[in-house]
């Protein structure tokens, strides 16, 4: 991993350093190993993962994108619902949110009746 980073980290400076005529960004883009291999180096370091999460939250677009993502996969998904199940204050925000649409509420609130009906 270390020299995954070591190598990508070389790879740029010598593209810098050389000059190479052009953009280096769109250079490590075309060619598809170069941008395997940085991705790679990014997913597999957890800070420069972390900044570039917060990177991709930063904008309307790319967080959008980012919620898309984790939607569209039923793990991550059920993780995330898990993940605020066991938060007081999220569910409490999460009933607030939902109970100010007016069919949302209604079905809230025969869910808590039959919560209700099951507990006697």
């Amino acid at each position: 991993m270390k020299r995954m980073f070591l190598f990508v980290a070389l790879a740029l400076t010598l593209g810098l350093v050389a000059g190479c005529g052009g953009d280096v960004v769109k250079q490590m883009m075309s060619n598809p190993e170069m941008k395997t291999k940085i991705m790679d180096a990014v997913a597999a370091n957890p800070d420069m993962a972390g900044e570039l999460m917060d990177r991709l939250m930063a904008s309307d677009d790319t967080k959008t994108m980012v919620m898309d993502k984790i939607m569209a996969s039923g793990d991550m998904t059920q993780a995330m619902m898990s993940r605020m199940a066991q938060n007081q204050t999220m569910v409490d925000g999460i009933m607030n949110m939902a109970v100010q649409d007016s069919t949302m509420r209604d079905h809230v609130m025969t869910l808590a009746k039959g919560m209700m009906m099951m507990k006697k």
